[in-house]
């Protein structure tokens, strides 16, 4: 027999022996405080996220102003608000759409292609500007679950996207990255 190989087994079999660490039991704390003011929450969160909330039509209209290229996903709330776009998902600066809710405990966006017209208008353009109305914020996850089984019932949307906060990722080198896999900005305007 190896002597490598039975030096291995001879420290697996003493390791084996030894009863492992076991994990303390889950506390019934909650994770996160409670909502009690869900717009405030959701403002609080989304900009701790590095979202952009934009207050006011006068603000809107700067905002816009900055866009050569807008896509719309078709809607009427958007259509009303932001008017028609004057390009194509893949050719525009800035993508406007809709969503299905606001989380207001972790400041997160709950899109589908149900509510913003294909997939790719939320992930394609450079920055994303969700339209909404106050009424669409809901205090946390399990309440957003709830808000779309009673939407769609038995027919879910081909996917369900959580927006938290403009595209980022630090894997190479720890070094963080704006926009790496979706939209460098996220902005929010509520219609109402």
């Amino acid at each position: 027999m190896n002597v490598a190989r039975e030096n291995i087994l001879q420290r697996t079999r003493a390791a084996l022996r030894v009863e492992a660490h076991r994990p303390s039991p889950p506390t019934s704390a909650p994770i996160f405080a409670p909502v009690t003011n869900p717009e405030a929450r959701l403002r609080e969160e989304f900009e701790a996220l590095k979202g952009e909330l934009i207050d006011g039509k006068e603000k809107l209209q700067e905002f816009l102003k900055s866009f050569k290229t807008i896509a719309d996903d078709g809607s009427e709330l958007v259509r009303q608000i932001v008017g028609e776009g004057n390009a194509s998902v893949r050719d525009c600066d800035l993508g406007v759409t809709s969503c299905d809710c606001l989380i207001a405990q972790t400041g997160s966006i709950v899109v589908s292609p149900l509510s913003t017209g294909g997939r790719a208008i939320s992930v394609l353009p450079p920055v994303h500007l969700v339209v909404a109305r106050r009424a669409q914020i809901v205090p946390d996850l399990a309440a957003a679950m709830d808000l779309l089984r009673t939407r769609y019932g038995g027919r879910w949307p081909s996917t369900l996207s959580v927006i938290t906060g403009p595209s980022r990722t630090a894997d190479i080198e720890k070094i963080l990255v704006m926009g790496a896999h979706g939209p460098k900005r996220l902005a929010l305007y509520f219609a109402d």
